[in-house]
């Protein structure tokens, strides 16, 4: 993608060409077509998938690939962890100009943890690395999402920007973070905070772990000078970072302890135990419960496992970053609120409770549908979910997955 300065005057087509109803049809040849390299190794095969799929949404047939990428994953359950990776080679794969980025982002959804949104927005910046960055280029995309009721939609743009803030920038965290605080206000530029400490940790486990592309989530290459990792420092970049941005980066840290500790969860907690600030801990906490869910395909069974393995200061908050995963798009807050109420009465029920709120004060602008949103029997439950939801405030930008 070195040679892409026109990609900044072209766009996919932003009415589709080619329905949804020929999804089935076309995940059966793909399937068909990949399978063959399945023995070669689960990156070659979701390559050749991401490739298939990715042709559908570069031509603008952004549902129709979404589509596709559902029957490969029912047809294939062993792709399953691997649909977000694939939903962001179809977004990747998008061209877009401010002009048409916002009509483009709205034919992407929630599932597989936002990726077509990610994917889309890491193309649009990328395209335009090595160019100035202006004002009206940076705001484009998102701000055609204002004033609507989509506010998740908003959230996954913001934190999409971020992702391509990284790619923009060859990974460089701070000069990113700088363009996040262009954004407009407190909950825009931490909704991009997180954005850009996710790339950075993907681009890490590439980097220092050795994972393979999976199904083509693109990355741009890192300038020489900058470090993504440091074996002898697992707190790093958090703690390289100035303090306001420290809590985004934390509650994602875990991607590279746990690899780090070989997805060994109690040498990870007393990583966690040395973050500093109490609200730190916990933060980094919430991310050992974010892997917990994801290492587990969303298995309770496996989530329980995995986080009570936690010191006990750290259990609760670890169940707090689990249903966060779990319930990460308001399509999937069912399966959020049916881990919680699976949990004993306690602090681990509360916290877990609270961490449904934190979405549902992402996902709802007004205090009805967040109160509506928080059901339960038992009123401890609903008490624990309206105030995390924060319902006299402004929603917190903490729902990514």
């Amino acid at each position: 993608m070195r040679d892409m300065p026109g990609d900044t005057l072209v766009t996919a087509p932003t009415t589709p060409s080619r329905p949804r109803s020929d999804s089935g049809a076309i995940a059966d040849s793909l399937l068909g077509v990949c399978k063959a390299h399945e023995t070669h190794s689960i990156d070659a095969y979701s390559t050749c998938l991401g490739d298939g799929i990715a042709s559908l949404s570069s031509a603008g047939n952004i549902a129709l690939a979404m589509g596709t990428l559902d029957r490969i994953v029912h047809s294939d359950p062993s792709l399953v962890l691997l649909g977000h990776p694939l939903a962001h080679a179809l977004g990747y794969a998008v061209r877009s100009t401010p002009a048409t980025a916002t009509r483009l982002l709205l034919q992407c959804d929630d599932r597989y943890q936002s990726g077509c949104y990610h994917g889309i927005l890491q193309r649009y910046f990328d395209a335009r690395m090595g160019m100035p960055l202006a004002q009206s280029v940076l705001l484009a995309p998102c701000d055609g999402l204002r004033g609507t009721r989509e506010q998740f939609r908003l959230y996954d743009c913001l934190h999409g920007t971020g992702h391509g803030l990284m790619m923009y920038h060859r990974y460089d965290v701070n000069a990113s973070l700088r363009d996040c605080d262009r954004l407009a206000g407190d909950w825009d530029e931490r909704s991009c905070y997180s954005g850009v400490f996710m790339e950075h940790n993907m681009g890490a486990s590439i980097q220092a772990f050795g994972v393979g592309m999976l199904g083509m989530h693109r990355h741009s290459m890192p300038a020489a000078t900058i470090v993504l990792f440091k074996p002898d420092d697992l707190h790093y970049p958090c703690d390289a970072t100035p303090a306001r941005y420290r809590r985004e980066c934390y509650e994602l840290q875990a991607d590279l302890i746990l690899p780090a500790v070989k997805q060994d969860y109690k040498k990870a907690s007393a990583v966690c135990d040395a973050a500093g600030t109490p609200d730190l801990l916990r933060a980094c906490y919430v991310g050992l419960g974010r892997n917990a869910s994801g290492a587990s395909a969303f298995q309770y069974a496996g989530i329980r496992k995995r986080c009570d393995q936690a010191t006990p200061a750290g259990v609760p908050f670890c169940y707090e970053g689990a249903v966060r995963h779990l319930a990460y798009a308001p399509s999937e807050l069912p399966r959020g609120v049916a881990f919680c109420k699976s949990l004993p009465d306690g602090e681990s029920r509360s916290r877990c409770w609270d961490g449904v709120g934190l979405q549902v004060g992402g996902f709802f602008s007004d205090s009805t549908s967040r109160q509506r949103a928080c059901q339960s029997d038992v009123t401890r439950d609903v008490a624990a979910c309206v105030e995390g939801a924060g319902v006299t405030q402004s929603p917190p930008a903490r729902n990514r997955p």
